[in-house]
């Protein structure tokens, strides 16, 4: 057999993620213990709520879902050197256009209308992004501070549209339930794991394949690695933050699109569990590779799941679930970091690169 070449680098830092993982663990242990509880019974009752069976590991999907969603939208911005962080904003925008949709036009076969509305969905989303990417480019204004407070004016403004004009008839703070022709099907049988997941993982290959092998993957990468050098080689920086942006915004719109037609069949006030931020946290768990992304998002997935059944059977409170998980995040943020303290690890792997 021939040799190859191990791909050190990359084996590094794989490594290092699995690193910052156990370390979040222990760390997590260590909070558990001091509060009064079994680390490891609470460890093994997350892992059985998340993958102990098929039940567990379709539940485990359906918190994926919109993860999935949002960490690509902030991971195609990146690619760009975009902070996209006006995902939850841009989600919101997206879910109540696709509500509208489905609940007041009813004359469309479903082969036309389930598509359109998700389409709508996706459309409200890209632009609402495209217009902070508008502002950064022909202003100046940090993308940051913009997407930022667009959060709250999407969210308050959806909040208004169902607590007054759109309020239904029960009087809840909700749309009407739309129409069964806007409705996307189950993917399993008694089990309320919608389709979306599909639109999420062909999404994630078709995202990375363009970035890797488009030409406009290609110059996006290219601004978002030196965009005055990408601007001196003609490239219009400009015009490629905002498309970006738009693709970016349109992926969290059909987000909340497909949440409306295939998880709430509605518009529903604070439907969001701050998903558009949890997707920034799963993005950087997956080290910003779209493909990564998918364990990142069942592994996020995984923890909420198993978070809901720690705390009914062993009252263990969500707030601890949710400090490990920014734990794992703050670990895998800080590579430097990881980097002392796997300095020997590094020092053979990276600088003694073998032939396997």
């Amino acid at each position: 057999m021939g040799k190859f070449k191990l791909d050190t680098t990359k084996l590094y830092h794989f490594l290092r993620i699995v690193a910052a993982l156990l370390l979040a663990l222990i760390f997590g242990g260590v909070i558990l213990y001091i509060a009064g509880f079994n680390p490891l019974q609470a460890y093994k009752l997350i892992f059985k709520g998340a993958f102990g069976g098929g039940k567990a590991f379709l539940t485990t999907l359906i918190y994926a879902t919109p993860l999935l969603f949002t960490g690509l939208s902030f991971i195609v911005a990146r690619h760009a050197n975009i902070l996209n962080l006006g995902i939850e904003g841009q989600l919101y925008a997206g879910a109540m256009t696709s509500a509208l949709l489905g609940a007041y036009v009813t004359v469309l076969p479903k082969v036309i209308h389930l598509p359109l509305v998700l389409a709508a969905g996706a459309l409200a989303g890209g632009l609402y992004a495209a217009l902070a990417a508008f502002l950064k480019v022909k202003y100046g204004a940090n993308e940051v501070i913009t997407t930022i407070m667009m959060n709250y004016m999407a969210t308050l403004f959806c909040s208004y549209l169902v607590a007054y004009p759109l309020k239904n008839d029960q009087g809840l703070t909700q749309t009407e339930r739309i129409a069964e022709t806007a409705q996307l099907g189950r993917l399993v049988k008694d089990h309320s794991l919608s389709q979306a997941i599909l639109f999420a993982l062909v999404l994630i290959v078709v995202v990375n394949f363009v970035f890797k092998n488009s030409r406009f993957g290609y110059r996006a990468r290219a601004c978002g690695g030196n965009r005055l050098a990408a601007e001196t080689a003609g490239i219009n920086s400009g015009r490629i933050t905002i498309q970006t942006m738009f693709l970016s915004g349109a992926i969290s719109g059909l987000c909340g699109g497909l949440l409306v037609c295939g998880t709430y069949f509605r518009f529903i006030t604070n439907f969001s569990s701050g998903f558009g931020f949890e997707g920034v946290a799963v993005a950087t768990l997956a080290a910003f590779n779209p493909i990564a992304l998918i364990l990142s998002g069942i592994l996020w997935g995984g923890i909420k799941s198993g978070a809901s059944v720690v705390n009914r059977i062993a009252s263990v409170p969500m707030d601890v679930i949710s400090l490990i998980q920014a734990l794992v995040v703050i670990l895998v943020a800080a590579p430097r970091l990881m980097d002392k303290l796997l300095a020997p690890l590094k020092k053979f792997l990276v600088k003694g690169g073998r032939s396997v």
